[in-house]
């Protein structure tokens, strides 16, 4: 498993951790579990606000270094929407590589028809959230596929969403593992957005050997509570000298007119 892939688990593990947290931050009593309302917090990097609408790039480059001591350099980029209802948008190109070389396919379908599509198309995946209509949707237009995932409406509620940088600030509030590290990074401008920093530093134990009480991961993330979305991380792993960088970028905020 690339270590791309490590990286892009271990961040969307990190932010539904984080959603939990934020959850518990509330002061709001905690109704029982059949009574309370489902909030649309967002999904992977980007918060389910409304009236806060933007489109931009999504880039996750990761550098590892091979056995043989090569580098490795690999690259991961998606277009990203949010509307002014909280729906997400992703949509990724170069997920899927057919083999060989060439640049158009026929597929079969089951019921004995025929798809011509192309090798840039069968690479193109489009996820949309949408919290509020209860649904996820992803399609694959290089295959004409279209999955639809119905999931419970959430209930109408007064309470405000907690502010997007929580995801990462709740780190600062707990008592942390004597392995781990936390600091707190303050704020600067990324893209022309404000964004508050945490730096999460992951210590060696005895089981990992000459590597004991040295940094084995460090995590450094960037929050918007004005975009309502994380504009860039950077995740590194000293012990197999391996660096992730996932930046949002051309970031178009869209007027709301009311």
């Amino acid at each position: 498993m690339s270590y791309l892939i490590k990286t892009l688990r271990h961040a969307a593990f990190a932010m539904l951790l984080a959603a939990t947290a934020a959850n518990a931050q509330d002061p709001t009593p905690t109704p029982a579990p059949d009574q309370r309302p489902r909030q649309c917090a967002g999904i992977n990097y980007v918060g389910g606000q409304t009236a806060n609408p933007f489109t931009a790039k999504h880039t996750t480059k990761a550098t590892t270094i091979l056995p043989d001591g090569t580098k490795q350099l690999t690259e991961l980029v998606e277009l990203v929407a949010r509307d002014s209802d909280g729906r997400i948008r992703f949509e990724k190109h170069g997920g899927f590589r057919p083999a060989g070389d060439a640049e158009t396919f026929v597929l079969h379908t089951r019921d004995g028809g025929q798809i011509e599509t192309t090798r840039e198309t069968m690479g193109v995946s489009i996820l949309i959230f949408d919290c509020p209509g209860g649904a996820r949707t992803l399609i694959q237009p290089g295959m004409r596929i279209a999955h639809i995932t119905k999931e419970s409406t959430p209930a109408k509620s007064n309470r405000p969403l907690p502010p997007y940088s929580i995801r990462v600030t709740n780190l600062l509030s707990g008592k942390p593992r004597p392995d781990i590290s936390v600091e707190d990074l303050g704020y600067r401008e990324i893209e022309g957005i404000s964004a508050r920093g945490v730096r999460l530093t992951n210590l060696g134990t005895e089981s990992d050997g000459e590597w004991n009480g040295k940094p084995v991961r460090i995590t450094e993330t960037w929050a918007s509570d004005d975009l309502a979305a994380t504009i860039l991380e950077i995740r590194t792993n000293p012990r197999k000298q391996a660096v992730g960088i996932t930046t949002l970028s051309n970031v178009v905020v869209t007027l709301v007119l009311t």
